[in-house]
């Protein structure tokens, strides 16, 4: 219901806001758990990280999901793959204790979303969807998910963007699929 609602400056200021999101929370997390490990954090969060190989059921390529209130799983089946395109390519984005760090940081923003989602900006900021009297405010979903990579890049220190796992993710499993996401990323940012 969102697609078209936003001109190219509106994408570009929620953009920033989710990523000043992410970078604040990692700060007031590091602040108040006094670590940058996604693990130790975890456990001082009281999160349960589960590492099965591949999810139930199928479908859809996972790499990692967080499920309320207190679970986070990473499909090791991904970091295995992915640790094998590090060893061809040289990223050490991939290398398989980067990889599941920034994949466990990613989805514990989403848990720090949860607990705080009365003064989050991810979940306080909302878009009328159509006007009274029928009136409707929506979350913006991909806010979320541009705050947990943010989140994640500030947490670990990193200096390259999560958001190339992305491709990179897709592309240990199915190379023409992530050469078509990274075209498809291209015509939007270009």
């Amino acid at each position: 219901p969102l697609e078209g609602r936003f001109d190219r400056q509106q994408k570009l200021e929620y953009t920033k806001a989710a990523n000043a999101c992410g970078k604040e929370w990692a700060a007031r997390m590091m602040e108040t758990y006094q670590t940058r490990s996604p693990r130790e954090l975890a456990r001082k969060m009281g999160m349960k990280i589960l590492t099965p190989d591949t999810p139930a059921g199928g479908g859809q390529v996972i790499f990692a999901q967080f499920v309320q209130p207190d679970e986070i799983t990473v499909y090791m089946d991904c970091i295995r793959k992915a640790s094998r395109l590090a060893e061809e390519s040289g990223c050490v984005l991939l290398e398989k204790d980067r990889l599941f760090n920034v994949l466990l940081a990613h989805e514990l923003f989403h848990a720090v979303e949860e607990q705080h989602a009365d003064e989050i900006y991810t979940r306080t900021e909302k878009v009328e969807l159509w006007r009274k009297p029928f009136s409707n405010r929506s979350s913006i979903a991909c806010l979320s998910e541009m705050a947990a990579m943010a989140f994640a890049r500030e947490l670990l220190g990193l200096d390259c963007s999560p958001y190339m796992l992305d491709v990179l993710l897709v592309y240990a499993y199915d190379k023409e699929a992530a050469w078509g996401l990274y075209e498809e990323i291209g015509e939007l940012i270009c």
